[in-house]
């Protein structure tokens, strides 16, 4: 019994990696499962097996890349801090390093971003990806309505434009550059831009360093 999940658990694997790879390279309303089965060197009824329809294995390859927003935003973690806004400035540089060196979430984000067209069945797909993406907004937000409530966010912001800032800031930055094929360096681009971004949330001079400014 656990030689046969091992198996199909390979199986499941060798399916996912190939439907990364087709995705990427011809975009996913171009890719049928008859395409991903003969990369993955097998049958549709062993994707069929494992996977619905092609929504359920694309968001099963979306799910396995563990996208950075789940891999550093322990917003739990970041709120135990004692100045957050540190916490997640530092949280937000860890990512800019990391990024570069997974290949796995760069195709898979450069697909969610460039690669499907959210039409037919893939609307769902868009769904949950606004929805993703909401939920990550939300979260980030309890970082600023703390800030807040301490008194440590500047005027004119407000925990809800904060946030809604951060996020623009973070997500444009992370497109432009898969867009221009990493056409330039992440950290040495995000850093002083987060900089002053935080910077304007403390309503301090210019941040240096590793850490986000006093307040």
């Amino acid at each position: 019994m656990r030689r046969t999940k091992e198996c199909a658990d390979r199986t499941r694997e060798a399916i996912l990696d190939a439907a990364e790879a087709v995705f990427f390279r011809q975009g996913v309303a171009a890719t049928t499962l008859s395409q991903i089965a003969e990369a993955a060197g097998m049958t549709r009824g062993a994707i069929y097996w494992h996977f619905q329809n092609k929504l359920d294995l694309f968001r099963a390859m979306q799910d396995r890349a563990h996208l950075p927003k789940e891999r550093f935003f322990d917003v739990d973690r970041l709120l135990a801090a004692e100045d957050v806004f540190a916490a997640l400035f530092e949280a937000t540089l860890e990512l800019l390093r990391f990024a570069p060196t997974d290949g796995r979430g760069k195709r898979v984000y450069t697909i969610l971003l460039f690669r499907c067209e959210y039409v037919g069945e893939m609307q769902e797909a868009l769904a949950c990806l606004r929805e993703s993406e909401s939920d990550f907004c939300a979260r980030t937000e309890r970082i600023f309505v703390r800030a807040e409530s301490e008194g440590r966010l500047a005027s004119p912001w407000t925990a809800k434009t904060a946030s809604s800032a951060y996020f623009a800031a973070v997500q444009g930055l992370f497109t432009h550059w898969l867009k221009t094929d990493e056409g330039f360096d992440l950290m040495a681009t995000g850093q002083p831009m987060l900089e002053a971004l935080f910077s304007s949330f403390r309503g301090a001079g210019p941040a240096r360093g590793r850490a986000a400014p006093d307040a």
